[in-house]
């Protein structure tokens, strides 16, 4: 199975909606991630919902460590339309992960450029949410 970047199923319709063309901010809690260089710029991965493949993404740049609190208007206009402020991340990311987060918690920053939708994989995006995933 390839490297992916997953989004809960709320985000469906915009992950499908989104450009080819600009760059795309996904926080994920902890600094596992960013420790291991999980993502390399240049790196091909899956943009998977609930699990499922729909579109394959290329990795931007170096990933960030960062606490949420330091996140920048530029990380947040690159991230889902509805995570605009620390107060939206800080919610985004207790719902998905469902445990406490504040503006201390460390979270690691991935920037990455979508690749054309997979029109195949389209509908399995539609499948019940998935248990592991919280929202």
């Amino acid at each position: 199975m390839a490297k992916a970047i997953n989004w809960p199923q709320v985000y469906r319709n915009e992950v499908l909606g989104e450009d080819e063309q600009g760059i795309h901010a996904a926080f994920r809690l902890g600094s596992l991630y960013y420790e291991h260089q999980f993502w390399v710029a240049g790196e091909v991965v899956d943009i998977r919902v609930n699990h499922l493949k729909v579109r394959r993404g290329e990795v931007v740049g170096d990933l960030k460590l960062c606490k949420v609190g330091e996140l920048t208007a530029e990380d947040f206009a690159k991230h889902k339309s509805d995570i605009n402020s620390v107060a939206d991340a800080i919610t985004f990311l207790s719902n998905t992960y469902a445990q406490p987060v504040d503006t201390d918690t460390v979270i690691t920053v991935v920037y990455y450029k979508n690749h054309p939708l997979i029109a195949e994989e389209i509908e399995q995006a539609d499948a019940p949410n998935d248990p592991h995933m919280v929202s």
